[in-house]
This record gives C-alpha cells, structure tokens and sequence, in this order.
C-alpha cells in the first residue's frame, strides 16, 4: 500500500504540473475570449458574386448552401434584375482543401426562406422565387448515398419569407416576416418529425412587423426557448431595438432588454445568428440601424451608389447574454461586415459564414471559417495549493490506515467520533460539489426558491431523531437495510441495498464529472483525465483508511467548503458595480431574492412543490441512506447521534445562504460587467469556477477550486465506504457469516475499489451527455431510485399491518408510477419522492388488509421500541 500511496502522489504531481501550460488559441482576444477568423474557398453562384438568403446547414457531416439570390448581370444600382436560384452546394474536403462543390438543385429556386438543421438533413421553410409571391411550402433536404433527395413536409398554414426560424426540443418554430409583401406577426410550430400540422402558437406581442428578424434556439433560467431578435417594419419604417422569447412551458412571449451597448441603439436586421455555450447568442454582421432607417423614411435615388464603407454594415460580434439579459460588443472583423449571410455552426465553438451582401445589391463570395475559445491559465501557484491539499488527503488516508484493528474500525470507526465530527460530516457528505456549484448556478439563473429545501433538512431531523435513530442506534444494525432484514425479510433488504448501491454509483459519477467539467471550462484539462485523476485519489485514500479517514477528512474538507463559499460571496458583493448597494438594488429589481413562487403549477419549483419535494427528499436522505446512517453509528451513544444530526440541520440552514449568496452575486457581477463572460461556456453549472479562475488572486483562486474537489472527495469518499459496507454487511456476509474481520476488510476494500471505478466510468459517459442543471438531475435520481426505499422504513417503523409482501408491492407500485412520471408527465421532478412514497404506503396498506394479519416483533415498530 505504501508503494501505491507513493505512487498515486509522484503521478499526482507530475500529470497536474505537465499541464499547467496551455495552448495560446485565436489571434485576437479579450481578457478572456479568444476569436479566430480565416478564409476558406470562395462561393460563387451565377458569375463572380456569391448568394444572400440561401438555405443553409449540415447535412451528412458536409455544409451546405442551397439557393439564395442575387444580380449576376446588372448591378442593382443600374436597375439590375434579381436571380433567384435552385442550385445546391457543398463544401467538399476530397482534395486536400475544401472546396465548393454543387451537388444537385432545389425544387424550384428559393431565397428568403429559413432553414433549420435536424439529425437527418435540412428543414426548407417558406422563402419566395419571384419577390412577391410567399412560399407555404416545407420540405426536408437530405442526401441518399451521394446524391441530394427531398420529402414534402406540413406545408406552412400561410405563405411566409423574410422570416426567422429554429430547432427548440423536438419543435421547429417560425416566426416574423412577411405573407406575399404583407408584414406578419404571427408564429408557427411544428412537431418534428411525428406531427403533420403546424401547431398556431400566440402572435407576436408588439404588434409590429419583424422582417429579416434573427431565430435561435438557446436556454433561459429553466427551459430553452426560441428567441427572436430585431427585424424592420415597413409599416412603421423602423427597425425593431429588442427581441422577444417564447417560453413552450407557459406558451408565451416574453422581451428582451432593448439592443442599446454603450449608448448606441443598434439593428439586427439582415445579421446571422447562433447559440454559443449555454446561455449566449452572437450576432454578425447587419445593417447599421440610422443608415438603413433613414433609406426606408426617405428614399434617396442615389442610396445603391455608395461605396460599402458609407453603409456601415455591424463589422463587430454583437452578444446577447440570455440570463443577464444583457448586451456587449466584441471582436471586430471586416469579413463580418454582411447582411443576408448564412452561418453554419460546424462544431461547439466553430462556425462558417459564407456569402451574403457587402453592400446593398452587391453580393459577397467570401467564406469565413470562424472559432471562438476562452484562455484558461491555472498558474503554478493555483496548481501548488491544489496538489497540496490532494497530497494531504492520501496522507491522511495513510494514517489512518495504520490505527485499524477490526471490521468494526473500518466500518463504525470504533464508535471515537465525536458528535460535532459526525455532525460536520453529515453536513461535507451531503454539501457535494452538486451543491458547491450547482445551487450558485441555480441561484444565477433563477432566484431562492430551492432555498425552503435546506429548511427542510433541519425540520426533518427532529422525526428523524425521535423515530428512526433509535433503531439504528439500539438494534446495533451494521447496515440500516439490515433492519429491513429484521422488520421485513432478507429480501426485501437485499433490494433496498441494490438501489442504494445503484444509486450511489450514479450519485458518485454526478459529483465526480461537476467537478471535472469545471476544471476543464477553467483550465483547459481534458474532462476525462480531471475525472480519472479525482477518482483514483479518492478511492486510494477513502479504501485505506476506512470511515475514520472518510470522517475527519470530512471535517477538514468542511472548514474549506465553507471558508471558500463565504469568501466568494464576500467579494462578489463587493465587486458589483459600485458595491454592496448596487448588488442589492440590481438583485432586488430583478427580483433574484424570491423566496416563493406562489403558484398551484406543478410543472415548476412552486412553494409546494419545493416544501413538499424538500421534505420527501430530505426525509429519505436521512432515513434510508447507508451514507448518512452510517455517521449515526460512529459516535459513542444515542445522544452524541442526536446532537450530529441537529449540527447538520444547522448548518444546512446557515451555511446554505452563503451559496445563494453567490448565486445572486454572480448574476449581479455579470450583468455589470457582460463582456467578461466566457461566450462559449458548455454549462451553467461551470459558472461559479469559472469566476473563481478569472477573477480571484492566484492562490485564492486555487484553494477554492480546491474547496470544489474538498466537496467531491468528502461526497465520494463517503459513498464508496457506504457502498463497501453494504455490499459486504447485506451480502457477503450474509452468504459467509463465519467470515473474520480480516476477510471482511479485504472484501470492503476491493468493493471500494471496484465500486469507485464504476462511478468513474460512467461519469466518463457522462461527460457526453447534455445536462445543464445537475442540481436538477440529482434530485431527479434521488426521487426515481430512492423514495420506495424511503417508504419501506417508513412502512416498517410506524406500520405494523404491512407484511414483507404487501412492503414489496407497495415498493414496486410507487417506484413504477414515478417512472412513468418521469417519462410521460411534466410533473416536476422535486415531486417524485413523494408521490414514491405516498404511493408505495397506500398500496402496501390497501395489500396488506387481504393478507393475514400478523404481528412484528419487539422493538421492530415505534410501539414496541424498548
């Protein structure tokens, strides 16, 4: 074990130092962002120009453009003829660059319609072939081997062009334009591919036109929308200074701040748009919002004459920040300086701008190849605190390694806790890296409303102190399924065990990728070496030193995660705007400090839903989970327990503002200073680590990164020692009870070892799944695996009536209709460990009236517990 200890230190130490160095990317740059701009192969359609208002995407892995308008043979200015064309190209990589290719035509020639991407191929909507006349036709754009085909889809309920479309879920949505020249406020949806009719959704709520508006598909606080931005009314002759965003779940528009940055009031009529990261939206290109307003108020006859320097079209990326609902300028280019132009997204952070105008009438053959990033540079003195601290914790594991004698040390830690450690420890084990970044991310997103949950673990420790400790305490239970055991049969303890386990892994894999993924968005480290790395550290020290190591480390671990919160959120209510009064009135105006949602929808975090699922959730967690039961046992005696879980209770409540603290302050900060996000951030949830990096002092900054992998390694650590109790109290020694404490040692250590790797390989496969909020997706697991298990206890203690079979009904009964909640239902995913638990009780009591009626034995109910 020494060797291994040496050499899970010297890898340590020389994998984190080979990496602290990274890349230099882009050519031009913020503080933060990077932006790289080169050209690829011109396109040309019709002579020497390229196209505007093409359709535009990916299709099969290959971008294409497909046809757009434009004046090949007069210019506009001389009272040219505009072409509209059926041509369909691609861009080719064969031989050796890429190059255009046309690899087939449209059914008839289109420009002005909109094009949206799906998994196979290309939705055309709308569009006009003549300049007049409206296209309702649909149509899907795909290839069969190497040759382009098309399917008719819904036709539009009416003609539409000019307008903005995008892919939201599984919907395609429409909006804005115009209906055979007359300006349009309506919107449409279509269900794809199953529905065969566009849905009618509310129209627009300004009342006025929105043509060459932008569309993009991009996440709000809790849901994404379809977001529709700028767009000119003829009517009015004026450009729209907003956007507008639709919320599926309440089926209604909602604004946007008006597009004013530093002063200037600016137009998005013409521009490209596309999501980047998880909450940004960028703009190339457009007109100039006084150039183009002053043609469409009074018309000039020489308006076509100017060179395109005198049109000002947008030259830098305009970025809407959806949370913030904030506005910033960065990265000037003059190839971005287009309108009309098609913009492919060819990756996360990477994307083609191809063609569009230069000027008015005047087409443009340049193909743009763009990629955005974000420097991180962790530093040396970050990297030295953060090996520090992991150092320390496989030291630790090694001490005390060395003080156990006995299966009772390594799982009960000799009954030598003391109360306040147990009760820090309760507290480090549940405060996972879910809860160090995840409710900050919440909190920036939304408000408090998930704060009344924290309440909730202080309430639910009193039942849980007066009714359920006592069994556990004076049964002298190993495991708490082995009262299942007792109450019930051994089969039922052996199914609430395989839940525990299964959930456990998978909560080990959630906090083991939260973690990863913020040092990645931080430092550039590969996502899949951070969760190995994290991994491999935590399983060496938590299976050595057993649950005495997990313990103290715990309470070490404690101090740092809650020194780290109150420090972070000291400084960013400090640093808003102008200080602490400005962070309170931008946080009160935006009305970030809600507490309740007083509402009966139980689709979303309303007062009920939250105290209901809060009180369920937390009733659960502290009744039925090997991971906080096992810290009840620790201590010397029944009261020490008590005073454990009222100190967890405690500091839940207390500590918990300070991460809502930060939450808010984070929204706050960022709202002032918009342009010193990372445009490109893949997650919410990185949100927090990526202001530590970015604006806390070195050192700082890596002690509480250090604070997130303390939470990861205390909520690890403690699941793989409750996985290897379980496994090896509910089953090996189930099947070999003669087994002496040496055996049982080496069984709970490889168990450690092998349940630890398995979390560390799903969250490998986690790390390529789309989830924005863990925080959400926690809770999720926690009601769908854990709330019959709940319910058993809670069957078993104040029932008596319920049989083992009835209990095992009942279990299965409430566990398969929160399945098929979760499946086919929008209830809200806080609800289902109650309705688990409801359900499961009244099926248990509705089965057990038809059983014989047959009595537990003492001190197995709360009214025979001696």
């Amino acid at each position: 074990m020494k060797h291994i200890l040496r050499g899970a230190a010297l890898l340590l130490i020389f994998v984190c130092g080979s990496l602290s160095a990274q890349p230099n990317l882009g050519v031009e740059r913020t503080r933060y962002n990077t932006l790289r701009v080169s050209r690829l192969d011109s396109l040309r359609v019709g002579g020497e120009q390229g196209v505007a208002a093409a359709f535009a995407g990916v299709c099969n892995g290959r971008a294409i453009v497909a046809g757009g308008c434009n004046f090949p043979d007069v210019p506009a200015k001389d009272g040219g003829a505009k072409v509209f064309y059926d041509k369909v190209f691609a861009l080719d990589y064969s031989l050796g660059r890429a190059r255009w290719k046309e690899v087939g035509k449209l059914p008839k020639p289109l420009a002005y319609g909109a094009a949206v991407g799906v998994s196979d191929g290309i939705v055309c909507i709308g569009g006009t072939s003549d300049g007049k006349t409206s296209s309702r036709d649909v149509f899907l754009l795909s290839f069969e081997g190497s040759n382009v085909s098309y399917k008719a889809l819904s036709a539009l309920p009416v003609g539409l062009d000019q307008m903005a479309a995008a892919l939201v879920g599984d919907c395609v949505y429409v909006a804005g334009g115009q209906t055979d020249g007359v300006a349009s406020q309506r919107a449409f949806r279509l269900k794809y591919p199953a529905a065969t009719t566009w849905e009618v959704l509310p129209d627009l709520p300004d009342g006025v036109g929105r043509l060459q508006p932008c569309g993009v598909a991009q996440n709000a606080a809790t849901e994404q929308r379809f977001w529709l931005f700028g767009g000119f009314d003829p009517a009015t002759k004026r450009t729209a200074v907003g956007g507008l965003s639709f919320s599926p779940l309440a089926n209604a528009w909602t604004t946007t701040s008006p597009m004013i940055v530093e002063g200037d009031t600016l137009a998005l009529v013409g521009a490209a748009a596309t999501a980047s990261g998880c909450g940004h939206v960028l703009f190339f290109g457009g007109v100039n919002r006084s150039v183009f307003e002053q043609a469409l108020q009074s018309p000039a006859a020489d308006y076509l004459a100017h060179p395109k320097e005198w049109y000002a079209f947008a030259q830098e990326l305009l970025i809407y920040q959806t949370i913030t609902d904030t506005w910033t300028r960065q990265f000037a280019d003059s190839l971005f300086a287009r309108a009309g132009a098609a913009l492919i997204p060819t990756g996360p952070r990477t994307w083609l701008l191809i063609d569009g105008e230069e000027k008015p009438g005047v087409r443009s053959a340049a193909v743009s190849d763009v990629e955005m990033g974000y420097e991180a540079s962790f530093g040396a003195l970050n990297w030295a605190v953060l090996i520090a601290y992991l150092v320390a914790m496989l030291l630790l594991g090694a001490y005390f390694m060395r003080r156990q004698k006995s299966g009772d040390d390594f799982f009960k830690g000799g009954g030598r806790i003391p109360w306040w450690a147990a009760g820090i420890s309760i507290f480090a084990t549940m405060l996972s890296a879910i809860t160090y970044m995840s409710i900050p991310a919440k909190a920036y997103a939304t408000n408090w409303t998930y704060y009344p949950m924290q309440i909730c673990i202080l309430l639910v420790s009193f039942p849980v102190i007066k009714y359920y400790l006592p069994f556990f305490r004076r049964l002298n239970v190993s495991t708490a399924y082995e009262y299942l055991e007792r109450r019930f049969s051994y089969a039922v303890r052996a199914l609430a065990s395989v839940l525990f386990i299964v959930f456990m892994v998978a909560r080990m894999a959630l906090v083991l990728y939260l973690p990863s993924l913020a040092m990645e968005a931080v430092t550039g480290i590969d996502i899949s070496l951070c969760i190995v790395l994290m991994a491999l550290i935590t399983i060496v020290y938590c299976t050595m030193g057993g649950v005495e190591a997990v313990v103290w480390g715990d309470v070490v671990q404690g101090f740092i995660l809650v020194g780290g919160a109150v420090l972070a959120a000291v400084y960013l209510v400090l640093h808003t705007g102008e200080g602490a009064s400005d962070f309170f009135t931008i946080a009160s105006a935006n009305d970030k400090f809600r507490l309740f949602e007083w509402s009966f929808d139980w689709r979303t975090a309303t007062f009920w839903v939250v105290i209901i699922g809060g009180l369920a959730n937390n009733l659960i967690s502290y009744t039925s989970d090997q991971t906080v039961i096992q810290r009840y046992l620790t201590t010397k005696d029944e009261r020490s327990a008590a005073r454990g879980i009222l100190t967890n209770g405690l500091l839940s409540v207390v500590v918990t503002i300070a991460f809502f603290t930060i939450g808010t302050g984070l929204y706050t900060f960022f709202k002032t200073h918009p342009a010193e996000m990372d445009f490109t951030m893949a997650k919410t949830d990185a949100i927090f680590p990526f202001f530590l990096m970015s604006h806390l002092p070195k050192g700082v900054a890596g002690l509480l990164i250090a604070a997130i992998f303390a939470a990861t390694m205390s909520t690890i650590s403690s699941n793989i020692n409750s996985v290897s109790t379980a496994y090896t109290m509910d089953f090996y020694r189930k099947r070999r009870p003669s087994a002496d404490d040496r055996s049982l040692l080496r069984v709970a250590r490889w168990v450690g070892i092998i349940a630890g790797g398995i979390g560390m390989g799903v969250a490998l496969l986690m790390a390529r799944f789309d989830i924005q909020s863990l925080l959400d997706y926690f809770n999720t697991l926690l009601g769908l695996l854990s709330g019959g298990v709940g319910a058993l206890f809670l069957m078993g203690i104040f029932f008596p009536r319920i049989g083992d079979r009835a209990a095992l009904i009942g279990f299965v009964a409430g566990t398969l209709v929160v399945f098929l909640l979760n499946f086919y239902t929008s209830v809200n995913f806080l609800l289902f460990g109650a309705v688990s638990i409801v359900v499961s009780l009244l099926v248990a009591l509705i089965v057990a009236q038809f059983e014989p009626k047959t009595e537990p034995k003492d001190g197995l109910t709360w009214k025979t517990l001696r």
